[in-house]
C-alpha cells in the first residue's frame, strides 16, 4: 500500500487557489498601481472564475450514462 503523497492529493487545487488568492491580496495591499493592481485582478478573478464554473455546473442536470 503506497500512503506517499501524490499530486493527484485533494489538498492540490484548493491550496493552489489559496496561493493565487494571497498573491493577488498582497499584490493589493503592496504594489502601488500599475502592473500591481492589474496581477491583482488578474490573480482574484481565477476563484472567482472558479467558483462561478462550479456553481453553473452543479446548477445543470447530470449526465445520462
Amino acid at each position: 500500500m503506497n500512503t506517499g503523497r501524490t499530486r493527484n492529493s485533494p489538498w492540490a487545487i484548493p491550496a493552489l487557489l489559496a496561493l493565487v488568492t494571497l498573491f493577488g491580496l498582497l499584490a493589493a495591499l503592496v504594489g502601488e498601481g500599475g502592473i500591481w493592481w492589474a496581477l491583482s485582478w488578474a490573480a482574484l478573478a481565477v476563484p472567482c472564475a472558479c467558483s462561478a464554473y462550479y456553481f453553473v455546473r452543479g446548477l445543470l442536470p447530470p449526465d445520462k450514462p
